[in-house]
């Protein structure tokens, strides 16, 4: 992808979105409808070039919904990223250096998704991508020997065909398909050589144009419901093929020799193949070893009339109530086998006897010499199920692999210290991070693929301390502010067809837009999103009660997995004001406070801290009980939480007496309501306030769980009843650069840092974390009450360094150390 920030913008004059006859009429031709729920088109643009020698040129593309770009029969690039209709992204690509001296093409697969409500318990269409109407968009001239070619859609010598291959259904599929209609079929019915230059497209039709382009800052008078603007992310990596990592019967049964050279074959195409006669019918489940995103890829010869289905799971299943499910339990207790339930009464397990569960996609191949079938969107599986039916004709497998995608974040960050298990906790952390990140945050990569501001806080944080890499980060906070409301609150998940409001996740984004400024130094872009964090503040502010603090709140008030509240909603919420959601907000309007002083704003900065400071006392009056020595989920009680005694500490209301008050019941007493994964964020965080953080290695033990269970990513709740990776249970990473190694920002973009290690019991811990002004390396070692500890920071950063004694030194940037021969 090509960087052209010095060329003149595109899309300012010239270029038009074009589809097939039928998206000027209010209704289709008769036939001209793809074979499926979404349309799909094919475009196609042949021009000669004299000589390729010196031919180079820029182009900009844009799809509703979703395309694949080709040059000369070449993977061009993907997109365009999930955006909204009125932040529309468009993508950028050198195509230099696929031209050649002759006849030239590009060609575009495009499928429209606007036509297919979004139906969570029917799939329908993906819920993240917003769409309005059938349409591609290219602008761009090849310039060279000779005349340039304008290559513009919507100027002529672009040609569509409506696509008879690809269909999207629902087969069955079951549970929650927020990422839309995901089994992919494609029959036999593809064009040959339509990618290639000289194809006779002389059936094809041409294309319509349907109105201009516009870029969003250019739009007066609108004649185009998108408002362009470009790609802020970079495209997803895509790696090489891969092969797995074992395979085996349904049952667990051993492969036949044929078979099982495909494992070690598949990803460098070698000539070991598997064939499956006619009229013949296996199952064969492929393992990749661990969950991963990306694309399933097959190669085979022949199999005309032959239909392969593939099916992916996160895991396999198992019914409990079979005599093979109390086998397996008796030979595998807790070590292979989790005890727990999921969606159709069935548990999750990693041994090769479950059988597999999920969503399939389709491929039937026309009886070519080589074929291959790759879906077009990535896939989230740990094991692929092969299903194949011959007709006539015979089908052999040449190979069977897969090919990585996520976004394309570089780990640099690392940790180590003397409890081994921990550098599992981090690997598993940052997989489930990476796995969660693609073209936005995600929840969750296999069930919904969402954008949630609750998950965003905490994968944006991690993504930002362990690569250096703002961009997905920046893109997250502008895309929730662009969600926002005429009421001032934001969207919970972003981008998003059904509007879902949770009004704690509107605080949350704020406290990434806090975190991406202290971790990336861009005060341009929280200046730019401080109207909206504003608004969310004003619109809690209009929700009070006579209490003076915010009560009885529409929309989803869920907080927390916590296993004791109906749908996370903590009790009292659609009465009274609640703790949690009260402490929230003052958190909130100390983070917009300081904020305003970074952007010179200090009259609002006062202002707001003077508001928080009033709302601290009025929450300790209302919620605290001397009785109990804990805060109250609602006024009077009687219920009480784990995390609503964290809040209450992280927002400030709980003075020095009031933590020591608390440190007799939390976070252990059992009538505290318990929290998921995602609440144990802020209850760590609260135990620094409270002095008791040396304890957080005692509480690791439902992350240690997963891992003994078999996991290597972490899953969304501890009663292990959905996903298997979910974002916002990856947080300890942050608790290991934070806390343990103690590295901070004090002021934006590690302008100033504060290194303040938390020893937690270890007698050593090393690790590095990414600043924009370069790595901070920590090394500290501990002997009894002797301390050693070395510090390496970018230079000319000032470094406050407080050891656990309360000492407190500076360093002025570089190298620095501290104790025993230092």
């Amino acid at each position: 992808m090509s960087d052209s920030r010095s060329a003149p913008l595109p899309f300012k004059q010239g270029a038009s979105w074009i589809w097939s006859a039928e998206g000027t009429h209010a209704e289709s031709p008769v036939g001209a409808e793809s074979p499926s729920h979404y349309k799909v088109r094919r475009f196609r643009r042949e021009w000669e070039l004299a000589d390729a020698a010196d031919a180079h040129g820029v182009i900009h593309v844009s799809a509703d919904s979703r395309y694949v770009l080709y040059c000369n029969g070449a993977f061009v690039g993907r997109g365009p990223a999930k955006g909204d209709i009125h932040h529309h992204f468009y993508d950028s690509y050198d195509i230099g250096p696929f031209l050649r001296t002759g006849r030239n093409v590009i060609a575009a697969l495009v499928w429209d998704m606007s036509s297919v409500a979004h139906r969570p318990t029917a799939l329908g269409a993906p819920c993240s991508v917003m769409t309005y109407a059938g349409g591609f968009l290219l602008q761009g001239t090849v310039a060279g020997a000779g005349a340039d070619e304008v290559l513009d859609t919507g100027r002529g010598g672009w040609r569509v065909a409506i696509d008879q291959a690809y269909r999207f259904q629902n087969d069955g599929t079951r549970f929650e398909g927020y990422h839309g209609y995901f089994e992919e079929r494609v029959d036999t019915e593809l064009p040959q050589g339509w990618l290639d230059a000289g194809f006779d497209a002389s059936a094809w039709a041409d294309a319509t144009t349907l109105y201009p382009a516009e870029r969003r800052e250019e739009r007066r008078d609108p004649a185009s419901p998108y408002g362009l603007v470009p790609r802020l992310i970079p495209p997803l990596e895509e790696g090489a093929p891969v092969t797995f990592a074992d395979a085996f019967l349904p049952g667990g049964g051993a492969l036949s020799a044929d078979w099982a050279k495909l494992l070690d074959n598949s990803s460098t195409g070698a000539p070991a193949t598997a064939t499956l006669p006619a009229h013949s019918e296996i199952e064969v489940i492929f393992d990749t070893g661990t969950i991963t995103t990306g694309y399933p890829l097959l190669r085979a010869a022949e199999g005309a009339g032959a239909t392969v289905r593939l099916t992916y799971a996160e895991a396999l299943r198992l019914p409990w109530d079979t005599p093979e499910a109390e086998l397996l339990g008796e030979q595998q207790p807790l070590e292979n086998l989790a005890s727990h339930f999921a969606d159709e009464g069935t548990g999750w397990t990693f041994d090769r006897r479950g059988r597999i569960s999920g969503w399939s996609d389709v491929w039937r191949p026309a009886g070519d010499a080589d074929a291959t079938y790759e879906p077009l969107h990535w896939r989230a599986f740990r094991y692929v199920s092969l299903h194949l039916k011959t007709g006539a004709q015979p089908l052999t497998l040449r190979a069977v692999s897969y090919r990585y995608s996520a976004y394309p974040y570089e780990e640099k960050a690392d940790f180590a210290c003397a409890d081994a298990s921990w550098s599992k906790i981090w690997d598993a952390g940052l997989r489930t991070m990476r796995l969660c990140s693609h073209e936005t945050f995600e929840d969750c990569p296999h069930y919904e693929q969402m954008q949630y501001a609750g998950d965003t806080m905490i994968t944006s944080h991690l993504g930002m301390l362990t690569s250096g890499d703002y961009r997905l980060s920046r893109q997250a906070l502008l895309q929730f502010d662009w969600s926002r409301g005429p009421e001032g609150l934001t969207q919970s998940r972003f981008p998003s067809r059904l509007l879902q409001v949770i009004p704690s996740w509107s605080l949350h984004w704020i406290t990434a837009v806090r975190d991406f400024g202290l971790c990336s130094g861009d005060l341009d872009t929280v200046k730019e999103v401080l109207p909206g964090m504003q608004g969310v503040l004003d619109w809690f502010r209009r929700h009070r009660d006579v209490s003076g603090l915010p009560a009885k709140l529409p929309y989803w008030n869920i907080t927390d997995w916590c296993p004791w509240w109906p749908r996370g909603v903590v009790p009292g919420a659609d009465s009274d004001p609640t703790c949690i959601i009260a402490s929230q907000w003052i958190l909130a309007l100390d983070e917009v406070a300081q904020m305003c002083d970074w952007l010179g704003r200090d009259a609002e900065a006062a202002t707001l801290r003077e508001e928080a400071a009033v709302a601290r006392q009025q929450l300790h009056e209302l919620f605290w009980s001397e009785t109990e020595g804990l805060y109250f989920d609602r006024p009077g009680g009687p219920e009480v939480s784990l995390y609503g005694n964290a809040w209450a500490v992280v927002c400030g209301a709980a003075n020095d007496a009031t933590c020591e008050r608390l440190k007799q019941r939390f976070p252990h007493d059992e009538k505290l309501a318990p929290g998921s994964f995602f609440a144990w964020h802020t209850v760590f965080t609260a135990m620094v306030r409270m002095g008791t953080y040396d304890e957080m290695p005692n509480l690791l033990g439902p992350w240690h769980e997963s891992i003994a269970l078999g996991l290597d990513t972490f899953v969304e709740e501890n009663s292990y009843w959905r996903s298997l990776c979910h974002a916002w249970s990856a947080h300890p990473v942050l608790e290991f650069l934070n806390r343990v190694l103690g590295v901070r920002p004090t002021s934006p973009g590690f302008a100033t840092i504060r290194v303040q290690p938390h020893p937690c019991g270890l007698p050593w811990a090393k690790g590095r974390v990414c600043t924009p002004r370069g790595m901070v390396r920590v090394d500290w070692r501990r002997a009894g009450d002797e301390w050693r500890i070395s510090i390496d920071s970018p230079p000319d950063t000032p470094v406050e360094i407080v050891l656990p004694d309360g000492s407190v030194h500076e360093s002025p940037g570089g190298a620095w150390s501290w104790g025993a021969n230092a």
